[in-house]
This record gives C-alpha cells, sequence and structure tokens, in this order.
C-alpha cells in the first residue's frame, strides 16, 4: 500500500500567505464557483485517468473503502494513482490549500471553516461512515477515560472533568470538540474547564492508559485495545447519522471532475464487495482491513460494526455542518461573521453523477 509520511517545516506561515492571495477579490464568489461542470458533464470515459494525492493523519478504519481501493489495486485497475500521504491533520490541510496535495480525509473543523471564508478552493465531497447505534456501555469509538475519574460506562460522570487533560483528534475544533462541549455543558462546564490537545490513533490510547491525559477519543479499531484495560471505560461518542469524517477535495481534485467522479465508482465497487453488511464475518475483507489498517484480524472482528453507504449519499450533511459551524462561532474560533451557507461548503455534484455516470468500459 502506498502510504507516506511527510514532515512539514514552516507551514503556517505559507498557508496564511496563500489565505491573504485567496481572499483577494469576493471570497463568497470564489467558494460559489467550482469547475462550472453539472453533474451530467463530468462522467468519466475510458481515458480518464490520472494521479491524486491524498493527505491522511492515520490509517483508521472510518476510511475502510479508500484503504481498501487502494490495498487491493482497484484505483489501479481504474487507471488511477492513489497516492495517501501520512499527513497530521493540521499539517495537511496547508498542503491542500497550495495545491501538494488534492485532498484530505479527515473530520470538518475550525481550520476547514476559515481557509474557506478566506477563498480557498475546499468542498466536502463524501462522508466515510455513517454511526450505528449502540447501547451504553458498549466498547465503541469515542472519548475513553479512566473509571475512577467518571464511573461506570452505563452512567458516566463528568462532574470532576474540571482542570483535566483532554486529547482529541483535532486539539478542540471540530466534531469531537462539540461532542465534549454538549456532555460537558449538562455538568455546568465547558470546554474552557479542560485542557486539550492533539493525539491521534495509537497514540491516543498510549497517553490515556499512561495517564498522560484523563480522556482521549479513541478511534477505530483500537476500541478493542482500550476495552482490555479495565480501568477504562467509553464515556461519549457520535450520535447515530453523519460523523463529519469526509474526503475535503481542493483545487487539485475540483478542476478534474471526472477523474473525482472516477475514484467515487471505484470507492462505491470496493464498499459494495467488501463492506456491506457485517464485514467482521467475512475472514477475506477481515485479512485485508487488518493489513490496511496494520492491526490485528481479531482486532477487526471484535471492533465496533461500521457502516458504509456505497452510494456516498450526502443525507443531513448539511445540517451537520450547520449545526458544528453554529458551535465553533459560539466558542469565537471562527474568523468571519456571517455563516458560511452549507452549500457553499459541499460540492453534491461528485455524489450526483456517481448515481447516474455508467463506469466506463475497458
Amino acid at each position: 500500500m502506498r502510504i507516506h509520511r511527510t514532515s512539514v517545516a514552516a507551514i503556517a506561515a505559507v498557508a496564511l500567505a496563500l489565505g491573504s492571495v485567496a481572499a483577494c477579490g469576493n471570497p463568497a464568489e470564489q467558494r460559489a464557483t467550482g469547475s462550472g461542470k453539472s453533474a451530467e458533464d463530468i462522467c468519466p470515459t475510458a481515458d480518464t485517468g490520472g494521479s491524486i494525492r491524498i493527505g491522511m493523519s492515520a490509517p483508521l478504519m472510518v476510511y475502510a473503502p479508500l484503504l481498501l481501493a487502494d490495498s487491493t489495486g482497484a484505483f489501479r485497475d481504474a487507471g488511477l494513482n492513489v497516492e495517501l500521504q501520512r499527513v497530521p491533520t493540521a499539517d495537511s490541510l496547508p498542503l491542500v490549500a497550495q495545491g501538494r496535495l488534492d485532498g484530505q480525509v479527515t473530520s470538518y473543523s475550525t481550520a476547514h471553516y476559515n481557509v474557506v471564508d478566506a477563498g480557498v478552493a475546499l468542498k466536502y465531497v463524501h462522508p466515510f461512515d455513517n454511526q450505528k447505534a449502540h447501547a451504553k456501555g458498549l466498547p465503541v469509538p469515542g472519548y475513553w477515560a479512566h473509571k475512577d475519574l467518571v464511573g461506570s460506562a452505563e452512567n458516566p460522570d463528568l462532574s470532576g472533568m474540571r482542570g483535566k487533560k483532554v486529547s482529541t483528534p483535532t486539539g478542540g475544533t471540530g466534531a469531537s470538540a462539540k461532542i465534549l462541549g454538549d456532555a460537558l455543558a449538562s455538568e455546568g462546564l465547558n470546554l474552557a474547564d479542560v485542557k486539550l490537545s492533539v493525539q491521534v490513533g495509537p497514540d491516543a490510547l498510549v497517553a490515556l492508559e499512561n495517564r498522560a491525559v484523563d480522556m482521549a477519543w479513541i478511534s477505530a479499531p483500537l476500541e478493542i485495545e482500550a476495552a482490555k484495560n479495565k480501568d477504562l471505560v467509553p464515556v461519549l461518542g457520535y450520535a447515530p447519522g453523519v460523523t463529519g469524517t469526509s474526503l475535503l477535495a481542493g483545487r487539485g481534485m475540483l478542476d478534474r471532475p471526472d477523474v473525482l467522479v472516477r475514484y467515487l465508482q471505484v470507492m462505491k465497487e470496493v464498499t459494495a464487495k467488501y463492506l456491506e453488511g457485517d464485514y467482521r464475518r467475512t475472514p477475506a475483507t477481515v485479512a485485508l482491513l487488518a493489513k490496511a489498517a496494520g492491526t490485528t484480524e481479531d482486532v477487526i472482528r471484535q471492533s465496533a460494526l461500521l457502516s458504509f453507504d456505497p452510494d456516498f449519499k450526502l443525507t443531513k450533511v448539511d445540517t451537520y455542518l450547520d449545526q458544528l459551524q453554529e458551535f465553533l462561532a459560539t466558542r469565537k474560533e471562527l474568523k468571519y461573521q456571517e455563516p458560511i451557507p452549507a452549500s457553499e461548503l459541499i460540492d453534491d455534484r461528485f455524489v450526483k453523477a456517481l448515481a447516474d455516470c455508467p463506469a466506463p468500459k475497458s
């Protein structure tokens, strides 16, 4: 699998400079303009192909369709050279803005709203997973904490969180922050009452087990490892429905709409082949997922079942982005006053084309 680690230095200054350039003119007009082609005009042909560079913080299970499309050679067979670059989320966004990456797989956060407002071409193209409902206390992805701090998994008590250290994937600027903030509010607390830091993947679990933090966001499939520690309990997670984990496309993808639709067609084929239903019961899929995610087959079999839609429908994504934007505005995280309409954050042409365009014949 072509996953590369990238070290980024002094990237913030470059991003600020780029943001200033992008802001010249009317940012609202720039947000509203795409390639100018409708969904009917961007169907790929047998000649459609090219390279796509996507930033990814870690090979998490929520990215299973992308990981499998890469590791099984499905992208290659469709004429696409997809390169997954291991880059921290905070570093990959400036790279997308500069055109050094074509897209980013991540959860929407403060930085995304701000760069879109500045006029940078960045569109929410498709979601990855849809959260299923789970009974309280089951080992699922989300916030985990020490039992001696919050009590039982069935009825966690967050009243003692003031001054505690919490690890999040985005440092308190995205969906995980809203989940935590809403829960703290019920105890008369807010995010300012806890000490936030950023850890992703195995680093978050290690920090929690070593008590470097008191609570941490544990991503799939690491909840299985967390459950082995009798001192840890699941506390908070996603509500059923949209989770915010998505592909965010920059100019390098938006300017090649037929290539982006071809990418989605491959993702659909892979999702339908490997990830519909309870994929944990299919040995071949389990083996592929374990290798792609860098974990064991037992962990995949025991992990919480994720739900992947092969049509990548954008149902309620607009509501999700509106609510997250409102939450971040309340926290004064955003650099603008007037809310950005969800229609200017999302480009639904590609999912529409996925439903209508026939797969090219080789």
